[in-house]
Parts: structure tokens; sequence; C-alpha cells
């Protein structure tokens, strides 16, 4: 399919009417729902952009199933706004109620972006200095540092060396700290993101909410977006969905259950909205802050906006970050992206600011570290080589089964821990087989996470099981508390003394917002781990770093009853002990 770049980028929206469209895509496991919008003036070139939307939604489909998304939507704009709206699946899975195109979902951090733009704004109008000490502007905030002072740019770019942990607006009621030098090193922080969301209200003299709906909500026209998150959107709101067992690995497919409804008002993610609207954001950006009336932000604003502030790599691409948004340089054309990742939602922004296209997708629910990543690209990808008149590329890989293992064959051996317990693990074929209690159990490995493998046994429920390797070689295997020595470790087999204060502990810990939940934490060959598989560092101010003493997370561990911790404080948030595994 080829489209005429100037006929395609000129049409696509000059009509406030919409072409709807309702079907059901079959996809390998199964059939999904889809509806999509999309404005009257592309009902003529009709016949061009089937191809493209047939394979776009049949990728869709396809990556639905394969990650167990309950729904999905899906926003393509260019300079001109909506090219499509789509949704897909369902926004209530109990009730069978369809994602249609007026379904809010939660945005998370793309919300960024907006604060971002808010400020820029706000620094056009000579309200803000960027440079300046941000405790020049909000005297009440109190960070213990032995460096510079921080300031609004080290705050938007992540670079003011703040804890990344904290996310509630309790950790700015104490004192929070500094680990780094500013503007040094990047390190994602929704500390710095929630202060600057009371720099807005500070400067703007109202709410925050009402500064962001004013500011850019409306002039944007984005009209079915909310500013944060309140009881009064719930009814319009896809309900979201997280793992059934929260504290526990999360296999594909895993059982998921409806999450707990929370307000959310805090800057760093507190925007709900509709594909319709997130085409009127992307617009924007395409057009460099241009709106169809007016600006938001000059020309000026946009590049101090869009600027390379820090390398920061985009999920393992290089990239640098801007003002809320990472920015790259793909083949040439500069990118604009973010992802978002909330209690019980999903979401990736992909904007080719050279091309002059963009999608925004959203899924309702948590499924461990996953953004719509892939879709997102796809869709750009598909665009951009229709108007250079390429061939459509093919829809991405397919994801592999859970349990192939290609590289099973490291793994297999016997292991056996200090007490002479003994795991026996089976290559076969591309599976990783555990020999156990008179079954065979094909283990799986979760995308991304190399040598960490879930066990679908109920013995084995509660951590991954880990593997570790010396000079490539697979010797040593790992399961919460548990460490065994593989048939070619030659290391020390034996343990040193252990710290009795460490044994106290070890132990389950809960916080009750569905922000963190779980922590648990356990003493294995002489180092504590957190949920089995981050070690911790031992400061020498009785804190622990979480891998990097260096860095600005710590653990600690406070009220001591009979030897054992009753609390943990993860960087400000405390844990209370559970008496349960």
């Amino acid at each position: 399919m080829n489209l005429s770049r100037r006929k395609f980028l000129s049409q696509t929206a000059k009509s406030a009417l919409v072409v709807a469209a309702a079907g059901v895509i079959e996809a390998k496991g199964g059939s999904v729902l889809v509806n999509s919008f999309a404005p009257a003036t592309m009902a003529a070139q009709a016949a061009a952009v089937q191809p493209l939307f047939a394979k776009l939604d049949e990728y869709v489909a396809r990556h639905m199933r394969e990650t167990g998304a309950p729904g999905l939507t899906l926003a393509l704009a260019n300079r001109d706004g909506l090219i499509r709206a789509s949704t897909y699946g369902f926004a209530d899975t109990k009730a069978g109620l369809k994602v249609v195109n007026e379904t809010m979902f939660e945005i998370g951090s793309v919300s960024k972006s907006f604060v971002g733009l808010a400020l820029v704004q706000l620094q056009e109008e000579g309200k803000l200095d960027f440079n300046k000490p941000i405790a020049e502007y909000l005297p009440w905030l109190k960070i213990n540092t032995k460096f510079e002072a921080i300031t609004a740019h080290h705050l938007l770019s992540h670079t003011a060396g703040l804890p990344g942990a904290p996310l509630l607006l309790d950790a700015l009621l104490g004192e929070l700290w500094t680990a780094w030098e500013p503007g040094k090193r990047f390190l994602y922080s929704n500390t710095g993101y929630n202060i600057l969301g009371f720099l807005i209200e500070a400067l703007d003299k109202r709410p925050f909410a009402d500064a962001l709906r004013e500011r850019l909500l409306a002039p944007m026209g984005m009209t079915t977006s909310s500013s944060t998150i309140t009881n009064e959107i719930r009814k319009h709101m896809a309900i979201g969905y997280e793992p059934l067992n929260e504290g526990k690995p999360f296999p594909l497919h895993g059982t998921l259950a409806e999450a707990q409804w929370i307000e959310v008002d805090i800057a760093a993610g507190s925007i709900a909205s509709t594909p319709g609207d997130m085409a009127k954001y992307i617009r924007m950006l395409l057009n460099r802050g241009a709106l169809p009336k007016g600006r938001l932000i000059s020309e000026e604003g946009y590049k101090l906006f869009t600027q390379r502030a820090i390398n920061s790599p985009y999920r393992g691409e290089p990239a640098s970050y801007g003002y809320g948004l990472w920015v790259s340089d793909i083949d040439g054309h500069k990118r604009l992206r973010h992802t978002g990742g909330m209690v019980a939602f999903s979401s990736a922004l992909d904007v080719d600011a050279t091309s002059g296209v963009g999608a925004f997708a959203s899924v309702n629910a948590n499924l461990r570290g996953y953004r719509p990543v892939a879709v997102t690209k796809y869709a750009v990808d598909l665009f951009n080589a229709s108007l250079d008149a390429k061939k459509l590329p093919e829809a991405p890989a397919a994801v592999p089964a859970p349990d192939e293992v290609k590289n099973a064959a490291d793994y297999a051996g016997e292991y056996t821990s200090p007490n002479g317990k003994k795991l026996v693990f089976v290559a076969e074929g591309e599976k990783l087989v555990l020999v156990y209690a008179g079954r065979r159990i094909a283990l799986e490995r979760p995308a991304a996470t190399g040598d960490r493998f879930i066990v679908k046994h109920a013995d084995f429920e509660t951590f991954m099981l880990g593997f570790v390797r010396d000079n490539r070689v697979v010797t040593e295997a790992y399961w919460g508390p548990d460490w065994y020595a593989g048939q070619r470790y030659t290391g020390p087999r034996g343990s040193s003394e252990r710290r009795k204060e460490w044994e106290g502990y070890a132990g389950h810990y809960f916080n009750d917002s569905p922000w963190y939940g779980d922590a648990r934490i356990v003493y294995r060959k002489d180092r504590l781990y957190l949920d089995g598989l981050q070690p911790l560092v031992a400061r020498g101010d009785g804190k622990f770093g979480i891998g990097d003493p260096e860095a600005p997370d710590w653990i600690s561990f406070e009220s001591i009853i009979d030897g054992r911790a009753m609390r943990l404080n993860f960087s400000g948030i405390l844990f209370r002990r559970m008496f349960t595994p």
C-alpha cells in the first residue's frame, strides 16, 4: 500500500465527522473485539489504508492474546490530528463491557510530559527560572544535601539525585535527601515530579488539577480527559486489572483480578484520557507546540521541552531525557517517547517528529513491567513505510512460548544445598524441566529475566528460581532463602557464621498502598536479598543499599522485638511485618 504523503497528511482531520466500524478479529488462541473511529475524510482513502489497518489490527489482536491484556485503546495521529482511534477487548471482563472510544484509561507517567509543558509555559510567562534553586519557590521543602541546590531543570530531567522509590506524597512531608551531584546522573524519580506538581501550584496560584486542565487540556480540546483521577470519573473508566497473587511471581497468562480503585492526584502520573483526546495531544507534539488556533508553547519553548538534557536509555535503546519525554534518533528520525505504569494500567507514547506520525496505546492491566511499546512502534513503522512508498513491514515476531528455553542445556544438572537438599534439572529439547516430588515441571522464563524462571508448583510459588554464572558457565542455583551448588561449582560450599541480627530482618512485609504491597527479605548465603533477587549492601549508617550502596534509595529495619524487625523502611515508605509466608 502507498499513500500520497501530501494527501495523507492533509486530509485526515479536516472534518469533525467520524466513520465508525466494529468487528471481531480472529487471532491465535481466540478472537478479539475491535471498534474503530476515523475522520470522514479517511473514507476517500479507505481502499488505500485498509491493508495498513488490517495489518495493525491483526497484530494488536495477536499481541493481546500473547500478553493476556483484557482491553486496549490505540490512537493514531498526524500533524492535522486524528487518523484513527481504535479500541479492543473489554473494559469490564465480568460484565462483558467492551472498550469504546469514550472509555477512559490512566496514561500513567506519560503525564510527566504535561507537567513539563505547564512549567515551560510558566517559564515563558516569566514566573519560573529553571536554574533557580527549587527551595526558593517552595521554602517548606526540606532536602538534606551536601551538593549544590536542586533546580526545576534537575527535577524535570531526573538528575536531581533524589531517591527513585517513594511515589506517595508522604515522602515530601519529611526530609528528602540526595546521593549525587545534581545534573550528573539520571535516576528516574517520581518524587521529583511530585515536587514539580507543588511548584506549579505555587507559581500558578491554583490547584494542580485546575492548572493542568486550564493550561493544557482545554486549549488542546481534550474534553474527554481529566487532569486527575477522581471518583467523579470512575464511571467512565475501564476496570483495571492486576495479578491475582500480586506479591508473587506472575507467569504469562497468569490469573488477573480487579485491582483496587484509587484516586490519583500526584503530578508523577495523574491523567486519564481517551484515544481521541490523546490524538489531539500527539497533534500538538507534532506541530511543535502549535494548535489549530494559537500556540500552547512557543517554538523556543518547544526546543527547551524536547532538549536532550541527559543521556538515558529508553528500554535498552540509546536515548536522552528532556522535560518529560525520552528523545531518540532512529534511522534519522527524531522520536519522542514515554511509557506509563499505574496500579492497573500500562501505556506507551511514540511520536515520530520527523515524519509527522504518532501513536498512543494503553492497556487496562498491570502485567508486571509490560508496556504496549511494541504496539505503538509497529503503528508508527507501518505509517512511515506507507508514507515512504515502501512495503509494509511484517508484524513483530510472535512471543516465544513461556516454557521455550533455547539454552536449556546450560542449566541441566544436579544442584545441592548445604543441608543436602537437591534440585535436578533436565534439558528436554528447548524445555528446562525440574524433576521434583515425582513430577516433571517445565520452567517458564518471563521476558527479559535472563537466568530467572517461574516454577509452577506450590512449593516454589513465592519466589523466582534463579541461576548464577561464573565465566558464562552456570554454577549455582537459588530460590528465596535456599542456595544450591551445581556440579560445576568450585567455590566454598560452607557458609561463614550467620549474623543473628540479619536473620531477624528476614520475612514478609506489607504496605497498605496498592502502589507498594508486598516486600520479602531473605537471608541467603551470607547476604540479604529483596524479594529473593536484589542484593542488599550494608552501609555504614545502619541502612542497606539496594544493589548500589551509593544510590539514594535504601532499606532499613526498625522496631526490633525479640530479635525480629517489625517494620521495613524503604526510603521513607514503611512496611509492617506480616506473619504469612
